[in-house]
């Protein structure tokens, strides 16, 4: 059973009534738009990879926090690593690199560019499909609203922690895992809250 978490342009999908035994047990689907950041597709049908959810949820509201608050980013480091893999940042522009907790690693590069956010996507899984829709997609550039990434990053991380994280943590438990730190999780959507309502509601301080 696939579980969706959606906002106006991510949309993650979770199949938990799938586990593998591994760091990547569950199955998830990332989506921008109608870009395929994380799965794939085989014989026509769209399908996830394995991935780590709370680390995958982790470095989403991480790279906003870096992306809202440049003087602590890790733009530098990010620009050379996007280069390395073929995609050009410009310099001064906040960045950060996302290698999402999957298996095999999709990578990601986020730039903000004044109000727009660009992504910059390498999707391993989607590199050997054999849909002929999604031939030669599996990297790309997504350009989202700043704004509207950072509200839906918000949305999607506050409804997995509100309804479908002990759903999770139930199933992880009964394979004998240990639970995650949600409120380590918590606190990192707090700071990006925080971040938000400074840059996008200077009314509010």
């Amino acid at each position: 059973m696939w579980v969706t978490l959606k906002g106006k342009h991510l949309t993650v999908k979770i199949d938990v009534s799938r586990y593998v035994s591994s760091p990547h047990p569950f199955f998830l689907i990332f989506t921008v738009d109608e870009h395929l950041l994380l799965g794939a597709c085989w014989k026509g049908k769209i399908d996830g990879a394995n991935a780590n959810i709370h680390g995958f949820l982790q470095e989403l509201l991480i790279a906003c926090i870096q992306i809202l608050n440049p003087k602590e980013s890790t733009s530098n480091f990010a620009r050379k690593e996007a280069m390395w893999m073929g995609f050009a940042l410009k310099e001064g522009n906040p960045a950060y690199e996302i290698i999402t907790s999957s298996n095999p690693s999709s990578i990601y590069y986020l730039e903000a560019e004044g109000s727009t956010l660009k992504i910059h996507y390498y999707n391993d899984f989607l590199s050997y499909t054999d849909c002929p829709e999604f031939k030669g997609k599996h990297r790309g550039v997504v350009e989202v609203p700043l704004k509207e990434f950072i509200e839906d990053v918000l949305k999607i991380s506050r409804e997995y922690l509100e309804k479908y994280a002990s759903v999770i943590e139930k199933i992880r438990l009964e394979h004998g895992e240990e639970l995650d730190d949600y409120d380590f999780l918590w606190g990192l959507y707090r700071e990006v809250k925080d971040l938000y309502e400074k840059k996008f509601r200077p009314e509010n301080r």
